[in-house]
């Protein structure tokens, strides 16, 4: 099996690593058919290895138990979020805090 393929079928396929089974198969069919065996051997075989990697349990349990090759810093995964603001609105939460503090009030 190629390494590429061992070590992340998902890249191959061109689909993000949590993609359900669904999406990785519509992936792996457009790609047959963009580069069909015929033509393209070689890109088939990476492709098809990629697919049967990618619907392998073991592999699957194996990405997810692995580490990262590079552990994020906090500095990023800070600035990360504050680019995804909350859900909810700092009114709705403000709400919510009184709330709790109403609630302790009747006790």
């Amino acid at each position: 099996m190629n390494q590429n393929t061992a070590d992340n079928p998902f890249a191959i396929l061109g689909v993000e690593t949590g993609a359900s089974e669904e999406e990785v198969r519509k992936r792996y069919l457009a790609l047959v058919k963009k580069f069909p065996p015929e033509t393209h051997a070689e890109k088939f075989r990476e492709i098809h290895q990629a697919y049967e990697s990618a619907k392998d349990p073991l592999i699957l349990a194996r990405q997810l138990l692995d580490p990262p090759a590079k552990m994020p810093e906090w500095n990023d995964l800070i600035a990360e979020q504050k680019k995804r603001p909350p859900a909810l609105s700092a009114q709705m939460l403000l709400a919510l805090g009184n709330r709790a503090d109403s609630d302790d009030n009747k006790n």
